[in-house]
């Protein structure tokens, strides 16, 4: 039996961070035993660990109702279970948006969050933070029936009036009527947690069902999909891109995958129903259809898949090679495999984890030089074989050498610390552009310009207006920018501690700049859908503007910190450095002065050094295991690119 590709992967995925993990934390009880002085490179350590611990895959299923997303979900999951997880039958099976997911432990949990909460702006994120408005049921996952009764809560409905349906946000056109009612869902969103090996490895599932779902969330659209590493959008193989996918691609996915760079592929599910026509070829046919879809999506063919998840499922549960293989389950994984793969890459060049392993390689490459220096010391004297006097005189030559690279750390580190004061001060100016004020104001403005023209048109007026506002402010953030990474340029260049200039880290803010940008194209897709068209101002088109605001505020608070993150570690690789050679020259001068004030024999003398050498050594042989093990020593990176042109200020320092 072929073992699952994504399996495999995501548990390598899951050990690479673990082993990094396990790396960081053995770096920091390092620091704490050979550098007492390290509160900043610890800080620099527990950031790279905090994002390690709080990575997860995304995966986000989108389509219609009845193109099999459940049963995908199922194939997924059964090869732990065995069995199919979730109920799943012809129709509606999933109402509402659905996360699966784990949260480490045994206990297995469906938490439903009530329909009516559509009625408010509060975004699903702050409702996360609300444990009490939740409905939640615990069932044990290792019972079929138990949990098949329990997960069926989530396909419950409700009727209501048009006008109730209305209120929420729905379009009447994608609902199932029943005399003067219509049938919406009974809840607004669902938590699964589930124990099983993919999920606990960081494995994260989000179902979207129907364009109703995705309308009716602008969060969902906004926020969960560009967040998503991989974004599978399902088909029905005998009919490819119907009307209602069509809409759904262009409003949803295709703005998301051409302003924001989220990847999407394309799955034609069920081609099992290909195999029931004798006079057609079911390869060449699916051939057909591949093509004929990516070009309709404008996707690469690469990126279109076909599959049969019920076939995958069957064949897992009867463990038929054959069956499995024909359900073509194997490309869907490969799809998924690459582009965790990708994760993978952002993740190793992420700020956060580069400058950890940079610090670790510096820390190590200074303590070799300096065990160099130790060893050369020490065999000088054991080649002299001279006068006490003599002796006496080298011993004093080496504790003036030592006395004189002691002293320029002890400088290097006062002008630092000037330096560090002077690019703290760059705090307020350099994030002012996106304070809060400024951005309430910005709402403030939009909403007032709303309250006065709620309309299409008023709306679509009132987006590209805030968008513009947000723009410039990140214009002159940008400003602000240059002018600190022109500070930054000037302490390094006046820096005596050369080694680690190409260590220097440039605060950029292009990522959110061009996820801004996607934001607003998206957001201007999005306005266009049916159910804000057709609406004057209601709870929808409300949320709407609630969310678009929401999200920038995210991207704002995000760029803040990583602001402030820099101001408060850009200068650490030479603090480090200073504070580390200082603390190992300091150890080196107390010896020699030991040496000279004592009376001791010559073979004292050498043993004492001898000593000195060798703790510098097993030091440097316990850091140089650390990199080794993990294989993740960092590899030269250029500095981050910046504007051109720009000449470096001078900087007047007042230790």
């Amino acid at each position: 039996m072929e073992d699952a590709l994504l399996r495999q992967h995501i548990s390598d995925y899951d050990r690479w961070k673990k082993n990094l993990d396990r790396q960081f934390a053995q770096f920091s009880q390092w620091l704490e035993q050979h550098f007492s002085n390290s509160a900043g490179a610890c800080q620099v350590v527990q950031q790279a660990r905090a994002l390690l611990t709080d990575d997860q895959f995304t995966l986000v299923l989108v389509g219609e109702f009845s193109r099999g997303k459940t049963e995908l979900i199922n194939a997924l999951l059964s090869q732990t279970y065995g069995q199919r997880l979730l109920p799943s039958k012809p129709g509606r099976t999933t109402m509402c948006p659905t996360e699966i997911f784990s949260d480490g432990s045994k206990r297995a949990s469906l938490r439903l969050l009530p329909i009516e909460t559509l009625a408010t702006n509060t975004s699903l994120e702050s409702f996360r933070r609300i444990p009490q408005k939740w409905v939640t049921h615990e069932f044990d996952a290792n019972n079929p029936e138990a949990t098949r009764e329990t997960l069926l809560k989530v396909a419950a409905t409700k009727s209501v009036m048009p006008e109730e349906a209305a209120r929420y946000g729905f379009d009447r056109r994608h609902l199932d009527g029943k005399g003067n009612l219509v049938e919406i869902p009974a809840w607004r969103f669902a938590l699964i947690c589930l124990p099983h090996p993919l999920l606990d490895q960081g494995l994260r599932i989000i179902d979207t069902p129907g364009l109703n779902a995705l309308g009716n969330e602008p969060e969902l659209t906004l926020s969960t999909l560009p967040g998503a590493q991989a974004v599978a959008f399902l088909l029905s193989a005998d009919a490819g891109v119907s009307g209602t996918d069509m809409n759904m691609w262009e409003t949803h996915l295709a703005p998301l995958r051409e302003h924001r760079g989220t990847s999407v592929m394309a799955l034609l599910n069920k081609v099992d129903v290909l195999w029931d026509d004798p006079e057609e070829d079911a390869e060449l046919l699916l051939r057909r259809m591949r093509s004929e879809v990516a070009g309709l999506l404008s996707l690469p063919q690469e990126c279109v898949a076909g599959v049969s998840a019920k076939m995958a499922l069957l064949g897992r549960q009867q463990r038929d090679p054959d069956l499995l293989q024909s359900s073509r389950f194997a490309e869907f994984e490969r799809l998924l495999v690459q582009r965790l793969l990708e994760h993978r890459h952002k993740m190793a060049e992420h700020r956060s984890l580069h400058q950890a392993l940079t610090l670790m390689a510096d820390t190590r490459d200074l303590l070799k030089r300096r065990l160099n220096s130790g060893r050369a010391a020490l065999s000088h004297l054991q080649r002299n074989s001279g006068s006490t006097a003599e002796h006496l005189a080298e011993l004093e030559q080496l504790q003036q050498t030592v006395r004189e690279q002691h002293k320029l750390c002890h400088q290097e580190l006062l002008t630092l610390k000037s330096s560090q004061r002077m690019l703290a001060r760059q705090s307020t100016p350099l994030l002012a552009p996106i304070s809060r004020q400024q951005l309430q104001s910005l709402i403030d403005d939009t909403l007032a310009a709303l309250n006065q023209r709620w309309t299409p048109m008023g709306l679509a007026k009132a987006i590209d207006t805030f968008m513009e506002g947000v723009d410039h402010q990140l214009s002159n953030l940008e400003r602000e920018v240059d002018q600190a990474n022109r500070l930054l340029d000037a302490v390094f260049e006046r820096s005596r501690l050369k080694k680690v200039d190409d260590v220097r880290q440039y605060f950029t803010i292009r990522k959110f700049r061009l996820a801004l940008r996607g934001l607003h194209r998206q957001a201007a897709q999005l306005r266009r859908s049916p159910q804000l068209l057709l609406a004057r101002r209601n709870r929808l088109s409300e949320r709407f503007i609630t969310t678009l605001a929401s999200e920038v505020g995210r991207l704002y608070s995000e760029m803040s910190s990583t602001g402030e993150n820099w101001l408060g570690q850009a200068l650490e690789p030479l603090k480090q450095h200073a504070q580390y050679q200082k603390q190992l020259l300091n150890r080196h001068l107390i010896k020699l002065t030991e040496l000279k004030q004592k009376t001791r024999s010559r073979r004292t003398d050498l043993r004492t050094l001898e000593d000195e050498v060798q703790r510098n050594d097993k030091a440097l042989i316990s850091l140089e295991n650390l990199l080794r093990h993990s294989g993740s020593a960092p590899h030269p990176v250029a500095p981050a690119p910046r504007a051109q042109n720009v000449t470096p200020i001078k900087v007047t320092h007042n230790p």
